[in-house]
């Protein structure tokens, strides 16, 4: 089953283009990442923007972490994370991940087996 995420970032004051910059570089990244199927940036307007991301799995997800560490950690530099939702069954580095940060929310599959495609 897929791992969905949800996640809407706010620019700092002045900063938007710089964040911007970022999020463009990691769009283009993640065209060569296996296992990354939806990878879609949003705007609500200069400052507000929001990202869409589909995985493969646990590891799609590990793959993307790792490869784009170091653009997410100058993206916080100009950007906060609002919130984030990360929806699929995770394995327990992410919901770690998650656990550790107020502003990230784990959606579980429901009912547990994955549920039905309507």
């Amino acid at each position: 089953m897929s791992i969905f995420v949800r996640a809407r970032f706010d620019a700092h004051d002045q900063r938007h283009a710089h964040f911007e910059e970022l999020a463009l570089a990691l769009q283009e990244q993640v065209k060569d990442e296996p296992g990354t199927l939806t990878y879609r940036w949003f705007s609500a307007g200069a400052g507000s923007y929001l990202v869409i991301e589909e995985y493969t799995d646990d590891e799609a997800v590990a793959v993307h972490q790792e490869r784009a560490g170091e653009l997410l950690e100058r993206a916080a530099q100009f950007a906060d994370l609002v919130y984030a939702e990360i929806y699929g069954t995770v394995g327990p580095e992410i919901r770690a991940w998650a656990q550790a940060r107020p502003q990230v929310t784990v959606f579980l599959d429901f009912p547990a087996h994955g549920g039905t495609d309507i």
